[in-house]
């Protein structure tokens, strides 16, 4: 596999400040690439395991970004009992331009998962639409709050934090990407904000962020950003840029007409090389993930990168060549999970389990190929993400799973840790690896989204043939016997999977479902948002 290294200049010089897992960031362009450090620490994510200092105690981030926190793989709280339909709201429609055509848009897509806020003793779900609208709504009753306009249909999902500088009205804030507004091109001469900070309780717009023309063909942005503690954020644009941005929104100026948010530093997604091979779509649509003092986030350029946040340097990077859509999804034992799609390479797309401690010639754990198949424009591989059970199954009583809803039209549930002992070939057909132990199979259609484990091992998949549900069984077996798999333990279990619901059968679902008190909510492209259960 061929590794492209990266060298960054320093653009900017900030104090370290604070702990280890949450530094102040360092700009960077420096003439040397550095070894990655072999100790990475686990992140706390004080956004899930509680109420976040300086608010009422009553106020928390449940799920406050797309899969839910730093690492992406977490997905809500409460045990779905099944898929009937229990209320919808709607999401109505919007206009969008595709290169030089006009498009009518329904509901929500990819990624659109909502994200929850319990604040003053009330919880309110906050998600984009393709009707071009942003809206804070009571889950209770379905009232919305307030709604802000957009000039362009949503895409992705919003991404919550505190700003402790902030008036009280303004201490939650929301971070949201859009299309490029209808109004614009890709040449447009003026600023393109299709990333924005509302206020989480007035509605009322805090800063827009020009995301500038590069040598990527969009001007978008779908990316969910993070919080990194101490007055930093990030968030990648698709026009290959990742931004390190002041959390304080009162250091907002007005820059080229509008109000826009202090950027601390930047980081280049991609080579010149990449745009050349891939006329322009070296989009990065991926999020962010964090791990103690690194980010690692997938571009449409086809790396895999590693970012030191100390020092603001790309110091790892694994080079695929593919288009990559989905996020990064870091395990409790620090290895990256990473859907490839199959685009620009021979071979197949697939997941990557990748350890980051190790030199990117060496980072490859496993490699699992899906099917290729041509389907609405894609030609297999994975656009979502993968799924874990980690966050609920966090004493290792059951054995590790991934789960992927692929191109191909499978969704697959494998082993973590367990290979077969079966080498297959990777992208480019140029290196050779291990496989994992795939326990379950089937056939939901073509999907896009991300299928999302819950409390008592069940697991959630959505797709073009409508939303699945699934229970998952695990039967204690004795010794290494054929598809058995260990727990932390050295336990060895037999997973039983039976299908236990499926809602709306031939509706396109794109989206990515959340699930809370043991009610799932997803959007649909038929136009609605469904609460199930």
């Amino acid at each position: 596999m061929t590794l492209n290294r990266r060298t960054f200049n320093k653009n900017a010089l900030l104090f370290l400040m604070g702990s280890a897992l949450q530094p102040i960031l360092q700009g960077c362009r420096t003439p040397t690439r550095t070894t990655p450090p072999r100790n990475l620490l686990p992140t706390v994510n004080e956004t899930v395991q509680g109420a976040i200092a300086g608010l009422s105690p009553d106020t928390e981030l449940l799920i406050p970004t797309f899969l839910g926190n730093d690492q992406r793989r977490f997905y809500g709280r409460g045990i779905p009992q099944g898929l009937n339909l229990l209320d919808k709201f709607a999401l109505g429609t919007g206009r969008t331009r595709v290169g030089t055509s006009w498009r009518t848009w329904s509901g929500a897509g990819w990624t659109g998962q909502p994200t929850l806020t319990r604040d003053q003793g009330k919880v309110y779900l906050t998600l984009g639409a393709y009707d071009h609208s942003f809206r804070k709504i009571d889950i209770e009753t379905n009232e919305v709050i307030w709604r802000y306009q957009f000039d362009d249909v949503i895409k992705g999902t919003a991404s919550l934090y505190i700003d402790e500088k902030a008036s009280e009205e303004n201490r939650i804030v929301i971070l949201q990407g859009s299309r490029l507004g209808i109004q614009n091109s890709l040449d447009s001469a003026g600023p393109i904000p299709s990333f924005r900070a509302l206020s989480f309780r007035t509605g009322e717009e805090l800063w827009k962020l020009d995301i500038r023309k590069t040598a990527s063909y969009s001007r978008d942005n779908d990316s969910s950003a993070l919080d990194l503690g101490n007055g930093i954020l990030f968030n990648a644009g698709e026009n290959g840029i990742g931004y390190f941005l002041n959390s304080d929104t009162n250091t907002a100026t007005l820059k080229s007409g509008i109000g826009q948010p202090q950027i601390l530093g930047e980081v280049q997604l991609y080579e010149a090389g990449d745009s050349l091979r891939q006329g322009g779509n070296i989009v990065t649509e991926s999020s962010p993930a964090r791990l103690g003092n690194q980010l690692f986030i997938a571009s449409g350029s086809g790396h895999i990168y590693g970012i030191n946040l100390e020092n603001k340097e790309i110091i790892w990077d694994f080079f695929t060549g593919s288009d990559i859509d989905g996020s990064v999804v870091i395990s409790q034992d620090n290895k990256l999970f990473c859907a490839i799609e199959r685009q620009y390479i021979p071979g197949q797309g697939g997941v990557f389990k990748l350890d980051p401690s190790q030199p990117e010639e060496k980072a490859v754990n496993w490699f699992f190929p899906t099917g290729n198949r041509n389907f609405s424009g894609w030609e297999g591989g994975i656009i979502g993400s993968v799924a874990l059970n980690d966050e609920y199954n966090p004493t290792g009583e059951f054995p590790a799973l991934f789960a992927i809803t692929a191109i191909d039209g499978y969704l697959y549930i494998g082993s973590q840790t367990q290979t077969t002992g079966e080498k297959v070939k990777g992208p480019w057909f140029k290196e050779e690896y291990d496989t994992p132990l795939i326990l379950f199979k089937t056939n939901i259609g073509g999907s896009i989204s991300t299928p999302i484990f819950t409390e008592g091992n069940k697991l959630i998949a959505a797709g073009y043939n409508g939303v699945y549900l699934f229970d998952l069984h695990w039967e204690e077996t004795q010794g290494n016997r054929s598809n058995a798999v260990s727990n932390q333990r050295g336990e060895f279990y037999r997973l039983k999977v039976e299908q236990s619901g499926h809602f709306l059968p031939g509706i396109s679902f794109e989206s990515t479902p959340i699930v809370w008190d043991g009610v799932v909510r997803i959007c649909a492209r038929d136009g609605w948002m469904y609460s199930l259960g």
